[in-house]
């Protein structure tokens, strides 16, 4: 894989500030914005980085993305994912919102209804709420940079301690024959914890993650009360 000079000079921007957007590499390079978008879906192809709606961000090394980065990632598909998960809230409901970024969408449509509490052992999930003034309980313990989340034994006996109504969860991969995986085990441990104590399980899929399967076991389909998945 060889890149051009421009290429070689979006990449090192990207590796300076971990995302950028169209524009600000238009003017950086004095290159039009179009042309710019080509050197991106290039960029993408060959698996450096991940377009977002208005720019890019960089592949890790290890192509574990910090969730920051994350989040602008299949915007369009997250937002269409959330309205359909949003058909189960209602009032007077506690819900568990894991530290994925798809589940983290869900938040924007809690602040139609009334009284629901959110639990989480999301950092930023809990930034989102705190902005919307919607109540949150948070799990803390361990805390892992990478998904500004809290894991461990400390947030495990937490998370022992609640009963929800409804918890929102996903997972890197659905395989074909309906087993939910991960390559987290301490993140899948809360996710395990969680759904004991849940009325409601429901996991959330984008296409990319379907038909994959990784180290760690979550649960299978059958353990799930609804799996929603892009259309």
């Amino acid at each position: 894989m060889e890149l051009n000079h421009r290429e070689n000079n979006i990449l090192d921007l990207l590796y300076e500030r971990g995302k950028i957007s169209v524009s600000e590499l238009a003017k950086i390079l004095f290159v039009s914005e179009m042309t710019i978008r080509r050197d991106l879906n290039e960029l993408e192809k060959n698996g450096l980085i991940k377009r977002y709606r208005g720019g890019a961000v960089l592949m890790s090394i290890d192509s574990k993305m910090p969730i920051s980065r994350r989040f602008l990632v299949d915007e369009d598909e997250k937002l269409s994912l959330s309205k359909k998960a949003a058909e189960f809230l209602d009032d007077n409901l506690t819900v568990f919102i894991d530290s994925s970024s798809t589940c983290q969408y869900i938040i924007q449509h809690i602040g139609r209804f009334d009284n629901i509490t959110i639990v989480t052992n999301s950092v930023n999930a809990l930034q989102i709420a705190s902005k919307m003034q919607i109540a949150c309980i948070f799990i803390g313990g361990k805390y892992y940079e990478s998904d500004m989340c809290c894991i461990g034994s400390i947030a495990e006996q937490y998370a022992e301690q609640f009963n929800v109504n409804l918890a929102f969860f996903s997972s890197l991969g659905l395989s074909e024959d309906g087993i939910i995986s991960d390559s987290d085990i301490e993140q899948s441990m809360i996710r395990k914890i969680i759904m004991k104590h849940s009325e409601k399980n429901i996991f959330i899929f984008e296409k990319s993650k379907l038909n994959k399967r990784f180290f760690y076991t979550v649960c299978s389909k059958d353990e799930v009360d609804e799996i929603i998945i892009s259309e």
